[in-house]
């Protein structure tokens, strides 16, 4: 009789402790985002033409009330249109007029299409934005996270972020910082899909730094990887040429040329090479004006040989205009 009840006993603990740990288990699983799968349940047409709509309204400048576009993208995504779903991701990143940026809700969409779109260049797009949406929470976890979908996207065949990968591995974010990693990924990069966006800046700032180079910085690679983007119209690779040549890096310093690269660069959406542009007029326009100075001063020094002047009155006149005609900016 007592060995029952001791059974009996263990038994009802053990169910006790499996309701436990299942009711732990559920409390954790209801803190986490559940991604549902994606639901096609209207027509191609219909969804084309909800697509089509949404986007009309969003570049109609005449319309103010957009409030029933993310409702319209969000069906045409559940139906798995690709432009649909990255019309949609903007509107929740806050990049079209009227609609303020949800965070959230862009993250629950591109984790929902990266786990369930059978699109794979579609998929491989939302976990690249997923890995830009942790990288700004900036915490450790969230760079892990971003590193994780940023590796995933990369092997899913996006090439923009295979060249972010590089950066990721460069820098060490969300991962061991890896140098000579990033390279191996830049050059396979540049042979499979040289016009691959930040390609040839991330490049060219590894060799003109030196990160993983053997031998240190070879500014003459990085020249040559900075003009590279700069006629692929890569804005900061054309700022950091223009650098190149105002610095003199493997290269004769060439204040005019760099102004050029600036300008470039400006016009292309650069904010430092603006910046850079601004400051490098000035340096243009101070020597200019010296060498017009020298100039003056030079002949009016050999006006002054000719003329019969005492002594004191020449080395006094002489003096300054001696300082003048020496002086560089």
């Amino acid at each position: 009789m007592r060995r029952k009840v001791v059974e009996l006993l263990v038994i009802l603990l053990l169910i006790g402790g499996s309701i436990a740990v299942l009711s732990l288990v559920d409390s954790a699983d209801a803190t986490r985002p559940v991604p549902l799968p994606l639901v096609a349940d209207v027509s191609a047409a219909e969804v084309q033409l909800r697509y089509e709509k949404a986007l009309s309204i969003l570049n109609d400048t005449t319309v103010n009330d957009v409030s029933s576009v993310p409702c319209m993208l969000e069906s045409c995504a559940e139906a798995g249109h690709a432009q649909a779903t990255l019309l949609l991701l903007d509107v929740y990143e806050g990049k079209r007029k009227g609609i303020e940026a949800d965070m959230r809700k862009a993250a629950d969409w591109a984790n929902r299409i990266a786990i369930h779109s059978p699109n794979r260049a579609l998929a491989a797009e939302a976990r690249f934005r997923l890995a830009c949406y942790e990288e700004r929470r900036g915490t450790r976890q969230s760079l892990k996270e971003a590193f994780d979908n940023m590796r995933r996207a990369a092997e899913m065949g996006s090439p923009k972020a295979q060249a972010e990968l590089a950066r990721y591995l460069m820098r060490g974010i969300g991962t061991a910082r890896n140098p000579q990693a990033a390279i191996r990924v830049l050059k396979k990069l540049a042979k499979e899909n040289p016009e691959a966006p930040n390609l040839f800046f991330y490049a060219g700032y590894m060799y003109m730094k030196g990160l993983g180079i053997y031998g240190g910085p070879d500014y003459k690679t990085a020249l040559f990887l900075y003009d590279k983007g700069r006629m692929l119209h890569d804005a900061r690779a054309t700022n950091n040429l223009g650098l190149m040549y105002e610095r003199g890096m493997g290269v004769a310093s060439n204040p005019a040329k760099a102004f050029h690269y600036y300008r470039i660069a400006a016009e292309l959406g650069c904010r430092e090479a603006s910046t850079n542009m601004q400051r490098m007029a000035f340096r243009l326009k101070k020597s200019a004006i010296s060498t017009w100075q020298q100039r003056l001063a030079r002949a009016t020094l050999r006006v002054l040989q000719v003329l019969p002047l005492a002594p004191g009155l020449r080395k006094y006149l002489e003096s300054p205009l001696q300082a003048a005609a020496t002086t560089r900016s």
